[in-house]
């Protein structure tokens, strides 16, 4: 489990000794305190235990000492006791690193999640920084049955600890959960709103299923006519379907509610470019361009779009120039391939084979997304 790691994380900062006068006893104390914390290094928990047991009993004011004997307890399924010693080092000591953490998960361990919530949130006041106590707190509150509590601390956490994949799972899960309870909440207190409509075109969307998204979406615009993101998400689906007749249409319709939107520039011209409409799509990207120059998948629009209208100094400028914004292997190798037929055309024959060459080196690595175009060539948030 998570806390276990945690335990013998924390066993190496009970090596720095129990603080005490270097007396005789103070000696003996840290030495029997460094056999306890090999033990639990080692897995032995239960020879921990009669160590650290035996150790309070001598010496009871030493908070160090019952916070290993908790850690060693709460590794043994022994959550009652734990909560015991835990809450012992905690009153000899209310600032001992972890010590709040451990007995929030032990009282967890118990079903005492109130407590358990209060403990960890003294550990975070303590130490704000540890995503741990984060973390665990979420995990509580998800336990209590409080996703939207657990929003909160689970997010402090990621931005804490961004690659940890315990914490991202959770705090999916939390979100999840939230907005399952949104949406639920929308169905029940109007059922046939546009809103009801548009989530449940989405979640369609997610799943693929194209047709049933479109039908969606097009219920939620009767609802919210000039909704120019419901036609965004209207014509993207109308796209990835085949259907580029009406997925023109739907982005017309976006562009003329929203006429400054680069976005809406973007799809309707890149559609309007694989439809063989260069000369209607070719202005509009160099639009998209002027006010969004970082991105690859407009350049290499234009480019096909000005080679389609036989303008190849033109379309090499902008293809090159969609390389060197570092666009990933999948775009990269669209754009090669366009790259290869314009050199052709211009006559430059060593470039064009050096393309080709690329070309087929791309085609091996081609295993991720597009850079910049998702799975129906439109603009993604990577732009």
């Amino acid at each position: 489990m998570r806390w276990a790691t945690l335990i013998l994380g924390s066993t190496l900062l009970l090596r720095q000794g129990t603080g005490l006068a270097q007396t005789p006893e103070a000696t003996a104390e840290m030495q029997e305190m460094a056999h306890a914390t090999e033990e639990m290094q080692g897995g032995r928990f239960a020879d921990a235990e009669r160590i650290l047991a035996a150790l309070v009993q001598r010496d009871p004011a030493s908070s160090q000492a019952w916070l290993a004997l908790g850690m060693a307890r709460l590794r043994l399924g022994e959550s009652a006791p734990a909560v015991q010693a835990l809450s012992r080092a905690a009153e000899l000591k209310p600032g001992l690193a972890n010590t709040h953490l451990f007995l929030g998960i032990a009282y967890s361990q118990e079903n005492k999640l109130e407590d358990a919530a209060r403990a960890l949130g003294e550990e975070i006041r303590l130490q704000p920084g540890s995503s741990e106590a984060q973390m665990w707190l979420g995990v509580v509150e998800l336990k209590a049955g409080h996703p939207e509590l657990a929003t909160e601390p689970l997010d402090r956490a990621a931005a804490l600890a961004p690659n940890d994949l315990n914490i991202l799972e959770y705090r999916g899960q939390a979100h999840s959960e939230v907005a399952h309870e949104s949406y639920a909440a929308m169905a029940r207190i109007d059922p046939d709103s546009w809103h009801v409509h548009k989530v449940q075109g989405q979640l369609y969307a997610m799943q693929n299923q194209h047709t049933e998204a479109i039908a969606e979406f097009k219920k939620a615009l009767q609802g919210t006519p000039n909704n120019s993101d419901l036609y965004d998400e209207l014509g993207t689906e109308y796209r990835k379907n085949g259907d580029t007749q009406p997925a023109l249409e739907a982005f017309r319709h976006e562009l003329e509610l929203s006429p400054g939107n680069p976005i809406a520039m973007y799809n309707l011209a890149s559609l309007e470019i694989e439809r063989d409409q260069a000369a209607d799509g070719v202005p509009l990207l160099e639009r998209v361009i002027g006010n969004y120059a970082g991105a690859p998948s407009a350049y290499y629009y234009l480019g096909r779009g000005e080679d389609a209208l036989d303008r190849e100094p033109e379309a090499e400028s902008a293809l090159e120039q969609a390389l060197k914004l570092h666009p990933d292997v999948a775009l990269q190798t669209q754009i090669q391939f366009e790259l290869t037929r314009v050199y052709r055309k211009l006559g430059k024959t060593e470039e064009s084979k050096a393309a080709i060459r690329e070309l087929t080196r791309l085609k091996a690595l081609n295993n991720g997304d597009a850079g910049g175009l998702n799975g129906s060539g439109q603009a993604t948030a990577k732009n």
